[in-house]
């Protein structure tokens, strides 16, 4: 398939009413996959590339949240699908929270798990500290581009901005958006699946879903990580149907 002249990859299977996982940052359809083949015998299942991750290619440099979600309004279109259940996993779950207010007839049920739509860390800022540092040192400030991989392979070994460093403005944009102020303008019918131990996404954000979204349902699952649908794909499958079902 094509949007806007880019070629992306996803994978359809199974049948039924329509469910999409969405992968996040760094992901791709092999995460979620496990978890989607749950819902093969009564779903019609779409796992779906983001531009720059897996086998679909680069957005555009400008891109932030709100560009891509609107790419998967775009997606679901050209597929002709007019609503469906859509499962959010990390940066998938911000483009699920944008849909739902930006597209509210789409989504008909969301499920946010371990949802980034704010940052509560400063990781992001050091990186971009560390780069500020190194730059101003005027005797090697012109080889900023190899210090910068540098620093972040040596000071942030696990950063976003290191492994994909094709996509570093667009994850810049992304890392400074606050979403906080759509939830309360979300109707959709909504659950919330969380890691208890989630380091990346804190399980205080959880609670502020909950809170914030009146039509919503909370599930912590105890000593998990923020990889929460990838290693407990059955029993977060299980949340799911039930959910869905009622």
């Amino acid at each position: 398939m094509y949007i806007d002249g880019k070629r992306i990859h996803y994978i359809r299977k199974g049948f039924g009413e329509p469910i999409l996982f969405i992968h996040g940052w760094g992901g791709s359809t092999n995460s979620l996959n496990q978890l989607s083949n749950h819902f093969e015998s009564s779903r019609d299942i779409i796992l779906l590339d983001l531009p720059g991750f897996g086998d679909s290619e680069l957005p555009d440099s400008n891109w932030g949240s709100y560009d891509y979600a609107n790419f998967v309004a775009i997606f679901l279109k050209q597929l002709g699908i007019n609503k469906i259940t859509y499962f959010g996993h990390s940066f998938g779950g911000s483009l699920g929270i944008i849909l739902s207010v930006k597209h509210p007839s789409l989504i008909s049920q969301l499920i946010l798990c371990g949802s980034a739509y704010k940052r509560t860390d400063k990781k992001s800022n050091s990186a971009s500290s560390l780069k500020r540092f190194i730059y101003s040192i005027p005797i090697i400030g012109s080889f900023g581009p190899i210090l910068r991989k540098f620093g972040y392979a040596i000071f942030f070994r696990n950063s976003d901005l290191i492994k994909f460093p094709k996509l570093e403005s667009n994850f810049k944009k992304i890392v400074s958006e606050d979403l906080t102020s759509l939830l309360p303008k979300i109707k959709t019918k909504t659950l919330i699946l969380w890691g208890e131990n989630d380091t990346q996404t804190p399980v205080s954000l959880a609670y502020e879903l909950k809170d914030k979204i009146k039509s919503s349902k909370l599930k912590i699952f105890p000593n998990v990580k923020h990889d929460l649908p990838l290693i407990k794909p059955l029993l977060v499958a299980q949340s799911i149907k039930e959910f869905i079902q009622t």
